[in-house]
């Protein structure tokens, strides 16, 4: 079965619940409170098809991108053009990557911090480091696990343009010691009277609270500001005992 990476233009749908706008000021009101630095230039890593950049173009910030995938970058720099802008993309794993020049703001969205083992972890860390200004915030969205992966369910219905996009999301334990987790994403797409299937299928290292403030402030030279959940900054995590929906966090670049 095809992968959904493969297929931009769906993925883009299947995630399209999210309030793009209404992220990007939350992320500005970070930088407002948190940042040292002016923001000019923002990172975001692992950006699959740009769903946050022409909203941050448009507010005049310069946009770059990394990811993995050729087929992703090549439809958000379409997407770009589309709307005359020209941002600068890395091809690149966030494990270890290099950039031309530090950014003032790095961010990554839904869980997307893929990492295998502890080295990898680490290794981002390092090159997050390297690819921040000092004063600058690195912004993460759901990329900690607060919770226990296995046996996660999830699944919702978006539609655009005459397409149908459901998604089934599922976790289950591959190898505990090892914090590893089987991951599957499956796209039912019912277009034009005709149903296929997409699939991602992989696994993930779930990055646990404590040893990610460990990883990031005692190996590395971030300061941690604070997480909140579901992306409200007057609510922060550890006061009450409510459901944790898209929590995000917030690291200082020293």
């Amino acid at each position: 079965m095809e992968s959904i990476y493969s297929y931009p233009h769906y993925y883009e749908i299947a995630f399209s619940y999210r309030d793009i706008p209404g992220e990007v000021d939350v992320m500005e009101e970070a930088m407002a409170k948190y940042s040292k630095i002016p923001v000019q230039t923002v990172l975001e890593l692992a950006c699959g098809n740009g769903p946050h950049m022409l909203e941050f173009l448009d507010r005049g910030y310069e946009y770059w991108g990394l990811d993995l995938n050729p087929t992703m970058i090549e439809y958000a720099q379409e997407k770009a053009a589309s709307r005359g802008y020209s941002p600068k993309f890395y091809l690149a794993n966030l494990a270890d990557f290099r950039l031309d020049e530090p950014a003032d703001f790095l961010y990554i969205m839904m869980g997307s911090l893929y990492v295998q083992n502890t080295e990898e972890l680490l290794s981002h860390f390092a090159a997050a480091q390297a690819g921040l200004k000092p004063g600058g915030l690195y912004f993460l969205d759901w990329c900690i696990d607060f919770e226990p992966l296995s046996h996660n369910f999830d699944t919702w219905v978006m539609r655009r343009g005459g397409i149908k996009v459901t998604t089934r999301y599922t976790t289950r334990v591959h190898n505990a010691p090892q914090q590893l987790y089987e991951e599957n994403i499956l796209f039912t797409i019912e277009e034009k009277g005709r149903e296929r299937s997409l699939l991602h299928q992989g696994l993930r290292r779930a990055i646990f609270p404590q040893e990610f403030i460990l990883a990031a402030t005692k190996l590395h030279r971030f300061e941690f500001i604070g997480w909140w959940n579901d992306w409200d900054l007057k609510a922060p995590l550890g006061e009450g005992r409510g459901e944790i929906v898209r929590p995000i966090t917030v690291l200082r670049r020293l």
